[in-house]
């Protein structure tokens, strides 16, 4: 029974456009009219809207003292799937997670915290030498982070910059944790509330992230035998 059905309907195509007068052109101009239809309906539907991207803005750090005999490999700090993006990251109350509208940063917040905390390490001139994941050499040293945040709060209507990690230095060669170190640092955005005012405090929070950070680093690789002691934690 199907396949009777389908025979007629094959076999009775041809006539039904007979019947209705319509030549292979008129089909051919038809078919065309629709697809010009379809991609004019393409041209109005919305347009993705226009981001502006914004550099995290930093500040060199001192030198603090002679270089520790170690190549240091730094990683991008580990963060969450929220944490990973380049959108601008704003709690205006509760729990609740937005976005700056038509805001970006230039990469995501790990990357840029990577490349802020790479830049504190060469103005302090911490170590002999630093690389990143998958770059050639035998460093000694890993230092792994954890972010936690890198948004803004309302504090009581105040917009306040948040950022928090916790940082680790690792034995690259036994994987043993060597010291820790939590950083936390909260900047509050006293010229307004405009991004035009928090992105500079976001700056601001980073460097002042970046110090506590390499601060303890070069108290940590003043120890002696270093790479042989058991791990400690780092009070902030």
């Amino acid at each position: 029974m199907i396949r009777l059905c389908l025979h007629a309907v094959t076999q009775s195509a041809p006539t039904l456009w007979q019947r209705l007068g319509i030549g292979q052109g008129a089909l051919r101009g038809l078919i065309i009219g629709l697809g010009v239809a379809l991609l004019s309906a393409c041209n109005i539907l919305p347009e993705s809207p226009q981001l502006n991207h914004y550099e995290l803005p930093t500040t060199a750090l001192e030198p603090l003292g002679e270089p520790a005999p170690y190549t240091l490999q730094l990683l991008t700090p580990y963060a969450n799937r929220t944490l990973s993006t380049q959108r601008i990251l704003v709690n205006p109350e509760g729990h609740e997670l937005r976005a700056y509208d038509g805001a970006a940063w230039v990469d995501t917040a790990p990357a840029l915290l990577r490349e802020r905390f790479a830049q504190a390490l060469l103005d302090t001139q911490l170590v002999y030498a630093m690389t990143f994941s998958g770059e050639s050499g035998a460093p000694e040293l890993v230092l792994q982070t954890h972010l936690y945040r890198f948004q803004v709060h309302y504090d009581d209507g105040q917009p306040v910059v948040h950022v928090q990690l916790n940082a680790q230095l690792i034995n690259r060669q036994t994987g043993k944790i060597l010291a820790v170190h939590p950083v936390y640092v909260k900047r509050p955005v006293t010229d307004g509330v405009q991004l035009e005012q928090v992105i500079p405090v976001f700056g601001q929070a980073a460097d002042d992230a970046s110090r506590q950070l390499t601060q303890w680093l070069h108290e940590t690789l003043q120890q002696p035998n270093l790479l042989h002691s058991t791990s400690s934690t780092s009070a902030k």
